[in-house]
C-alpha cells in the first residue's frame, strides 16, 4: 500500500475518530498511529496478515473502545494491550493466540471478547475478574480443560462450540453432569454443559 493512500486513511481518522484499513496485505501495524492515539475510537485492521502489535505503541490509545484484527497472523499479545482502559470490543477472530497475557483482566470496560478461531488449549481465567463483560466467544479452539473458577464468570453470553474439551468429553459430561457419576466434575462445567447443548 503507498504512502499517500495511508496518508490519506490517517487524515480521514484524524476526523473521524475510526480507522479501518481492512484487506491490504499489511504485515505491520501501522506506525503513522502514533499521531492518533489521542483521538482514535475505533481500529479495525481486519484480513491482513499482521504477526505482532507494537509493544510500544498499543497501549497508548486512551480513547479506543474498538480494536478489531480478526484474520491476520497474531501469536501473541503484548501486556500493553491491556492498558487500553475503556476499550469495550476486542475482536481477534482467525489468529494463532495460544494464551492471553497475564494482565488482562486490567480491560475492566471490556464488554465484548471474540477470539473463535484460535488456539487457546484452555478458558482463560483472567476473563473471570472482567465484571462488565456480557459477550465472550472462544468458539473453534482447542479447549480441553475449563477451569472451576469458571463459576465466577458473569456473562450472558459464552459459545464454546467446537473445541476439542466438548468433542471427547461430551459423552462423559452428559454421564457424570446428569446421574452424579464423578465428583470430579465441577459444578460450574455441568452448567455449561447444559446450557451449550440443551438449548
Amino acid at each position: 500500500m503507498g504512502n499517500s493512500a495511508l496518508r490519506t486513511h490517517v487524515e480521514t481518522a484524524q476526523k473521524t475518530g475510526v480507522f479501518q484499513l481492512k484487506d491490504r496485505g499489511l504485515t505491520e501495524f501501522p506506525s503513522e498511529l502514533q499521531k492518533l492515539t489521542s483521538n482514535l475510537r475505533t481500529i479495525d485492521l481486519s484480513n491482513n496478515k499482521i504477526e505482532s502489535l507494537p509493544t510500544l505503541l498499543i497501549g497508548k490509545f486512551t480513547l479506543l473502545n474498538i480494536l478489531s484484527l480478526n484474520n491476520n497472523k497474531l501469536t501473541v499479545l503484548p501486556d500493553e494491550l491491556c492498558n487500553l482502559k475503556k476499550l469495550e470490543t476486542l475482536s481477534l477472530n482467525n489468529n494463532h493466540l495460544r494464551e492471553l497475557p497475564s494482565t488482562f483482566g486490567q480491560l475492566s470496560a471490556l464488554k465484548t471478547l471474540s477470539l473463535s478461531g484460535n488456539q487457546l488449549g484452555a478458558l482463560p481465567p483472567q476473563l473471570c475478574s472482567l465484571r462488565h463483560l456480557d459477550v465472550v466467544d472462544l468458539s473453534k479452539n482447542q479447549i480441553r480443560s475449563i477451569p472451576d473458577i469458571v463459576r465466577e464468570l458473569q456473562v450472558i453470553e459464552l459459545n464454546l462450540n467446537q473445541n476439542q474439551f466438548f468433542a471427547w468429553k461430551r459423552t462423559v459430561l452428559s454421564s457424570a453432569c446428569f446421574h452424579r457419576v464423578s465428583s470430579a466434575i465441577p459444578r460450574s462445567v455441568c452448567l455449561l454443559w447444559k446450557a451449550i447443548f440443551l438449548k
